[in-house]
């Protein structure tokens, strides 16, 4: 089986939604476990960085088949969150994330790509 995943990543909070980015990010892994629960997913990871020089202050790794992150990334639930996130913090990124077998895949297109350029 294919699995591939999204990167949800996001950077420091709009001065004064300290509250509610909180808040979202309690309810954002609420919605993730129960996604899990139902079988939608087969997995998820939050991370908060520690203290360093960068814009990142934390980033969440959503591990699915492709039509499983096809359908979270379309879901109704899953986009009202995306919309009030931007609302609330700063440099918000949604990004594909492909590792294992589909890695191995995205890496061949990849390579064919380069030899079409040769």
């Amino acid at each position: 089986m294919r699995f591939t995943g999204m990167l949800i990543s996001w950077g420091e909070i709009y001065p004064g939604r300290e509250k509610q980015a909180l808040r979202l990010f309690t309810e954002v892994v609420t919605y993730h476990q129960k996604v899990l629960d139902a079988g939608r997913l087969s997995g998820f990871e939050p991370f908060v960085l520690g203290v360093h020089g960068g814009g990142l202050r934390g980033f969440m790794i959503v591990r699915g088949t492709p039509e499983q992150i096809t359908a979270v990334r379309h879901d109704d639930e899953f986009l009202g969150y995306v919309f009030r996130a931007q609302m609330l913090i700063k440099d918000l990124d949604v990004d594909e994330l492909y590792f294992g077998e589909q890695l191995g895949h995205v890496l061949k297109l990849f390579e064919q790509q380069i030899a079409a350029l040769a």
